[in-house]
């Protein structure tokens, strides 16, 4: 029969090449489990059900003076005498028909599912899932860690419509309105998403928006002399200038230019496809490229480590947009805009070329309503190369006006008396 265990022999016990345990003889069952890394815990064995169950009671205690007063508990550390105290606990729960490994089994399994099932959890799910579709991932991840600090360990179908209110108020508090409500969108995105794929209902269903769709759309066109400071500055800059200018001649939204794959485009460089999932309309996209778009291309590097265009090394589209939007910003001497206000700017540039509405609202990609979103399937190709070419034009006279033609007055007097 093992010798009872001694208090030294606990604190002397050193861990070898292979693991040992240490049954002790003052208490049936208990062992001392020593890992081959220096770890210390204590084990109980016992038969439950026809079969014997190691289960671990927790790690080992060592120092006197340093054990609670109160009643050992499973999974903290114990000390030889509260590990015999909660050994033999154990087993009159297992004489009484009750197998505690069993029970702390399901406990983890529960602690498990409610860890998956946290805010915090589901919105890392949603972004790790549906990222590559999100046309500004990087901002909608900043807007949805805004909830971790005050929700994001509770369950998700724990959290309240009022608990969220108060999230929302308190980031309009402390940043403004407007980034409260799109965190509020964000979030109603995010619980539908979730309601989508399970049983859960969104408490956020029929909430009011913070600031209504038209309150939120901007409407700033930059000033013709701010357009040239910005062209102007782009053409100085081979990544984010050259990035912005192309931007700007195809009309398109911020993410779709910066993912441009050199496999998007057709071989003789003249028409850019972007592919459906990439496009908010979620329909494949044909984008004739000017001359002036064609150009920039053409003076593109080929990184060697992808196919993007706008891209440092050609693995990965353009990214760090404050840092370099705020580079850009102090070169350029222009504030107060965004990117997305070049799409603005070439739609109004685009009615001032002279070209019709319909035709400019293509080039934008924007989808026809009613009858003739149905039934007019001609692509537009020749009318939007067109567009845009009087779009470049239009551009190119704004940054560099052509000079004024002066004609002497003696000249002029002769003519008129001819």
């Amino acid at each position: 029969m093992a010798k009872p265990l001694t208090a030294i022999a606990v604190a002397k016990a050193r861990a070898g090449a292979d693991r040992r345990e240490f049954p002790d003889g003052g208490c049936r069952g208990l062992y001392l489990v020593v890992q081959t890394s220096g770890h210390l815990s204590w084990a109980l064995r016992y038969r439950s059900r026809g079969r014997t169950v190691k289960f671990t009671l927790g790690p080992v205690l060592i120092g006197a003076g340093a054990e609670s007063a109160n009643a050992p508990q499973l999974d903290t550390p114990l000390s030889l005498a509260a590990a015999r105290e909660l050994a033999t606990r154990t087993l009159r729960e297992v004489q009484a028909g009750r197998d505690p490994a069993e029970a702390k089994r399901r406990r983890r399994e529960q602690q498990r599912a409610a860890e998956a099932d946290t805010l915090q959890a589901i919105c890392e799910e949603f972004l790790r899932r549906e990222g590559p579709r999100l046309r500004t991932l990087s901002q909608r991840k900043a807007d949805l860690e805004l909830l971790y600090p005050s929700l994001g360990r509770l369950p998700i179908d724990q959290i309240k419509r009022g608990q969220y209110k108060r999230v929302f108020d308190a980031i309009a508090d402390e940043r403004s309105l407007k980034r409260a409500a799109r965190v509020q969108r964000a979030t109603k995105a995010l619980l539908n998403w979730h309601g989508g794929r399970s049983d859960y209902v969104s408490v956020l269903t029929g909430t009011k928006a913070l600031i209504s769709i038209s309150e939120h759309a901007r409407s700033h066109v930059p000033s013709d002399d701010d357009l040239k400071a910005i062209v102007l500055a782009a053409e100085q800059d081979k990544l984010f200038g050259s990035y912005l200018l192309f931007t700007l001649y195809t009309s398109t939204r911020r993410g779709e230019s910066a993912g441009l794959r050199r496999s998007e485009l057709s071989p003789d460089g003249r028409i850019w496809i972007i592919p459906a999932a990439r496009y908010k309309s979620k329909r494949d996209t044909v984008v004739p490229l000017s001359v002036a778009a064609q150009k920039i291309l053409a003076a593109m590097p080929v990184r060697p480590g992808g196919d993007y265009v706008f891209s440092a090394d050609g693995a990965s589209e353009l990214g760090n947009w404050a840092a370099r939007k705020a580079r850009f910003d102090a070169a350029c001497g222009v504030r107060g805009w965004v990117i997305h206000d070049l799409r603005r700017a070439a739609r109004t540039l685009l009615s001032r070329a002279g070209v019709i509405s319909d035709i400019a609202e293509r080039c934008l990609g924007h989808a026809m309503v009613g009858v003739r979103g149905t039934y007019d399937r001609h692509a537009y190709e020749a009318e939007k190369r067109h567009a845009f070419e009087a779009l470049a034009a239009l551009v190119e006279r704004i940054v560099r006006p052509p000079a004024a033609t002066v004609v002497p007055i003696r000249r002029a007097r002769a003519g008129r008396r001819k």
